[in-house]
């Protein structure tokens, strides 16, 4: 499904504390927001009560289960989140496909039932076998980039919701069907076939997240491989072409940024270069339109080529400084020696 990216201002403290508790119950930043903003999207309301004292969270199918004190893991809490997550899914799906009179005929009747009946489960069926195959033991998942499984949790619950929003909707429609055109129903076999496509764009995520790396930080070397990394699904040339001038860049001059400057570069500039290619290769992958993503990423790689250029600039001002300062005292010793020299020969 497309993505955009959201960028927001939020007070310090408030991001720390949010960051503890959502690393607490074994998920990102993104993923709570993205949970948060689908269930607001759903039941067009605040999920929980805003008062003046505290927010009170409220059960619903999409609440998160409370991490307990027994799961070894943060991994092992997602395993369970997906696996949950496939199976709500085709609970939905077969609510719907059971609530189907066989009164309602017609290609979009039939059409629902395949993809209810067939096509959608047997692709939840497959989401769920490569869940299981993924934490079967065989993949070393701590040397992975956990945030892209984190993007991959996201992407299977909104689909959950999605399909949970039409089940609402589609089985007191078709119970309550007294007869007559059944074309009412051709928006939800549209919807039902988006999802469809979104199950398809799941296995491109898992497949990104199996070739991995964690990301450490690690000078110049790792840096190189998160650009190459975040750069592999895409196809634009222009873009291509400046990642690898980029890379150029780090390799030459990051080792001359101090501590902070990495730290601001490789958490926030180099972030959103990887959340604009990502955005870009989902629109090559789809076919809509690229040019405006890919200005976006050329934008965040020049940023990136300022923030890295800057300590080149700065190694080449301190040499320059220090060259100087050479020259200065050679010419200091060789006057010194002017001065010995004369000395000497005026004793003998």
């Amino acid at each position: 499904m497309a993505q955009v990216m959201v960028n927001f201002r939020m007070d310090e403290s408030v991001k720390k504390s949010m960051e503890l508790a959502c690393k607490e119950m074994g998920m990102s930043m993104t993923t709570a927001f993205t949970i948060f903003a689908t269930k607001v999207g759903r039941e067009k309301r605040i999920p929980f009560e805003v008062t003046a004292e505290s927010p009170r969270r409220s059960s619903g199918p999409l609440d998160l289960p409370e991490r307990r004190e027994e799961e070894p893991s943060s991994l092992e809490w997602k395993r369970e989140r997906l696996e949950a997550l496939c199976g709500e899914i085709r609970r939905s799906l077969t609510s719907i496909h059971i609530a189907v009179p066989s009164s309602l005929t017609g290609l979009t009747m039939e059409r629902i039932r395949l993809l209810c009946g067939d096509e959608l489960k047997d692709k939840t069926a497959g989401t769920a076998a490569a869940v299981r195959a993924l934490f079967s033991g065989r993949n070393a998942l701590e040397e992975k980039d956990e945030r892209i499984l984190d993007e991959y949790l996201g992407d299977l619950t909104a689909i959950a919701g999605d399909v949970r929003e039409i089940e609402r909707a589609l089985v007191p429609a078709m119970r309550s069907w007294s007869g007559g055109d059944a074309g009412i129903f051709a928006d939800y076999e549209r919807r039902l076939a988006q999802v469809s496509r979104d199950l398809d764009g799941l296995r491109p995520v898992m497949e990104r997240f199996l070739r991995s790396a964690a990301r450490r930080r690690g000078g110049a070397r790792a840096v190189q491989a998160r650009l190459r990394q975040a750069g592999e699904p895409v196809r634009t040339g222009r873009v291509l072409t400046a990642l690898e001038k980029l890379e150029a860049l780090v390799l030459q001059n990051y080792s001359e940024l101090d501590e902070a400057a990495r730290a601001r570069l490789e958490t926030h500039y180099l972030q959103t270069l990887e959340l604009a290619l990502e955005e870009l290769a989902r629109a090559e992958r789809s076919g809509g339109d690229t040019e405006e993503k890919a200005d976006l990423c050329l934008r965040a790689a020049g940023v990136l080529s300022q923030v890295i250029s800057g300590g080149g600039r700065a190694r080449r001002e301190r040499d320059r400084r220090n060259l100087e300062a050479e020259v200065t005292a050679l010419e200091r010793l060789a006057a010194l020696r002017g001065d010995l020299a004369e000395d000497l020969g005026a004793d003998f």
